[in-house]
């Protein structure tokens, strides 16, 4: 189990395996899995900062990591499709 997907494991509990899965065998799907939870970090840092700046940095990092989730999400349809054709 790699655990630079801890955050994707978390938003997707019953694609663990997939996840996995994928993150073994697909590059590109490990670097998103990457990107994602480095997004999480950076937002969660964002929410607790009183820098003048925070509010809009939190605003930019919820919008990335709806843009990560949706391209996992695709991803991990797209392996369900292809397995059951």
């Amino acid at each position: 189990m790699n655990e630079n997907a801890c955050h994707i494991r978390d938003r997707f509990p019953d694609q663990c395996p997939v996840i996995d899965f994928l993150m073994a065998v697909d590059h590109e799907f490990l670097i998103l899995c990457e990107d994602y939870e480095a997004c999480v970090k950076a937002l969660r840092y964002w929410a607790i900062s009183s820098a003048p700046e925070a509010e809009t940095r939190v605003n930019e990092y919820r919008t990335i990591a709806r843009e990560l989730q949706e391209e996992i999400a695709g991803a991990l349809a797209n392996l369900d499709f292809r397995r059951s054709t």
